[in-house]
């Protein structure tokens, strides 16, 4: 399945997107190519030895390249709606607090209002990392959803929360949301062990976070991050303290924020990546 990009979501670097195909695997294999690197294959200028392309038509059907973007890209679109859908679609979030979330737990409004404050950065609701941030809490785990039809789960969304959705959220968002749900979800022992400590090479890793992160976040990873509540000013702090909030960031990007997602890349390099981050700036315990 793949849906035409429209109106109704931010469009940038960080949050623009179609649904379609699955994430890459453990294995590594990726579903689909980068959407970026292939617009900038087709603006470079062609050979001196190529013939010249005739001129399009006004008849001739734009190529689906030039149309939909891939199902990779799509899945960190769907990663940053459920980390913040609100930053994504450009618009503020319901007023007052959620009427879903439990009455006896103290929280910022808008928070309740975000898929991440319940399900958690690892999906697991109250089982996983959700019941350290909000002790007792028993949220529902959506890991059951992955590999589940993501059309029936944009139904289960919106019968769910139709009474708060109608109207402020568009299909096209669901969609991918779901479409992340289904085919987009991460599973940390992937990356770390019980003690969530990466099982990358941190030495393999500082060359990613060179070539990819450090014009940003700068040598000691102490630049430029939009973090949660409570988080220090640190990369190194992130990832060794909340390394399933790094990881979910990190494969998807940042709402709000032009950050590179870097679902694109093997699993092995995330983990070597991870690994360099838990062992930056150490002062920050």
């Amino acid at each position: 399945m793949a849906l035409a990009l429209s109106a109704g979501l931010c469009v940038s670097a960080s949050s623009a997107g179609v649904l379609g195909g699955s994430a890459q695997g453990p294995g590594g294999e990726a579903a689909a190519g980068s959407a970026v690197a292939a617009a900038e294959s087709r603006s470079a200028a062609a050979p001196a030895d190529r013939p010249p392309q005739p001129p399009a038509s006004e008849s001739d059907e734009p190529r689906p390249a030039e149309t939909e973007l891939g199902p990779v890209f799509m899945l960190t679109v769907g990663g940053k709606l459920y980390d913040d859908l609100w930053v994504v679609l450009g618009t503020a979030a319901p007023a007052g607090r959620n009427p879903a979330f439990p009455k006896d737990v103290e929280i910022d409004a808008r928070q309740t209002w975000r898929c991440v404050t319940c399900h958690g950065w690892d999906y697991r609701g109250g089982e996983g990392e959700t019941s350290r941030r909000i002790p007792g809490a028993n949220f529902p785990s959506l890991r059951a959803l992955d590999g589940e039809n993501p059309a029936d789960v944009a139904e289960r969304i919106r019968d769910a929360h139709g009474l708060f959705l109608v109207g402020a959220v568009p299909d096209l968002a669901i969609d991918l949301l779901a479409g992340f749900l289904t085919g987009g979800q991460i599973d940390e022992a992937d990356f770390f062990d019980e003690r969530g400590r990466s099982l990358g090479e941190p030495e393999v890793g500082r060359d990613i976070f060179e070539g990819a992160c450090i014009n940003c976040h700068q040598l000691d990873g102490r630049r430029f991050l939009h973090g949660e509540h409570g988080d220090r000013s640190s990369l190194g702090w992130v990832v060794r303290n909340r390394p399933e909030q790094a990881l979910h960031k990190i494969m998807n990007g940042v709402p709000g924020a032009e950050m590179l997602a870097l679902r694109f890349m093997d699993y092995w390099q995330i983990a070597d990546l991870l690994a360099y981050l838990q062992v930056l700036d150490p002062k920050e315990r």
